[in-house]
């Protein structure tokens, strides 16, 4: 992770600095994406009515509760006829019931079942969320699963830890692969040609937006990451934070030979925590992920 200041040796990608942390939390202000200002926005290369949709249901996964035409309306800043419109299109194809009673909106089965498949395809049917809970359980830290998404660590569950100061950031959060800890983890699964190429097209992405990111840094963090078996980032996106990350043995696609999606875990917090629990930490990742891919074994 790359942050304001940094420790010497490390190789910042060249971005505006984000702000301090909180006294009492890291929050996810504080771990934006690098902006790419050149390059087509994330807003601007989603269609809006589809971006729409799906900000409702992740909103819809944050409350965990009924919505109603007004609060979407104003928590995510539609105008109220589209808010309206689109609440209940969403409600007639089913993944949305609409309660009169109280003029709200909740989630159906249906939608549950619209991605229950996914994990099961990329893991073997293991238990990536109870490996991800049994981590925090054991670290009382943040844990996050990320999957390798283009040039990016998109983080995609996160279980915030118990601890006063907590490592807060939100799944769909994304890192550019090769500054960042769960991106550097997943890497060192690739030779090093797929590493080149990967920050060739990096570098072209970013480039035209004044960013770089240095090959031979981040093949020296993939080396260290192969050499001890795990990655650990230090204030690459915020000073003081870190994440000691594992990749995830590959998917039933790699076992196939097709193009299997590359996961990790990682915990991450104050760095002085995770170096003071550096062993305890990895044996959590490790033991978990180990129990997982014991109990998908046929």
């Amino acid at each position: 992770m790359g942050g304001r200041a940094r420790a010497a040796g490390h190789a910042p990608l060249t971005a505006a600095p984000p702000s301090a942390a909180p006294d009492t939390r890291i929050d996810a202000s504080d771990f934006r994406e690098p902006p790419l200002e050149s390059v087509v926005t994330r807003e601007a290369a989603v269609i809006k009515t589809a971006g729409r949709v799906f900000e409702v249901l992740e909103y819809l996964r944050e409350v965990r509760r009924h919505v109603t035409v007004r609060e979407v309306s104003e928590r995510l800043g539609y105008p109220l006829s589209s808010a309206q419109v689109l609440m209940k299109s969403i409600a007639t194809l089913g993944y949305l019931r609409y309660d009169r009673g109280t003029r709200a909106y909740f989630a159906t089965p249906m939608l549950a079942r619209l991605g229950d498949w996914v994990l099961d395809a990329l893991h073997q049917g293991g238990d990536l969320f109870g490996v991800l809970e049994a981590v925090a359980r054991d670290t009382g830290l943040t844990t996050i699963l990320a999957v390798e998404n283009d040039i990016y660590a998109q983080y995609v569950h996160v279980i915030l830890g118990g601890q006063s100061i907590q490592f807060n950031v939100q799944p769909g959060t994304r890192r550019v692969l090769c500054m960042s800890g769960l991106g550097w983890a997943m890497l060192a699964t690739r030779t090093d040609a797929e590493i080149a190429r990967v920050i060739q097209r990096t570098n072209a992405r970013l480039g035209s937006g004044g960013q770089r990111v240095d090959a031979a840094y981040v093949m020296a963090q993939v080396g260290e990451t192969r050499a001890r078996g795990y990655a650990f980032s230090r204030g690459v996106v915020t000073e003081g934070v870190g994440i000691i990350a594992l990749a995830l043995p590959p998917g039933p696609a790699s076992n196939r030979g097709l193009p299997g999606e590359r996961l990790a875990v990682g915990v991450g917090g104050l760095i002085e925590r995770l170096d003071a629990n550096r062993d305890v930490i990895v044996r959590a990742i490790r033991e978990q992920i180990f129990a997982a891919a014991v109990d998908r074994t046929p």
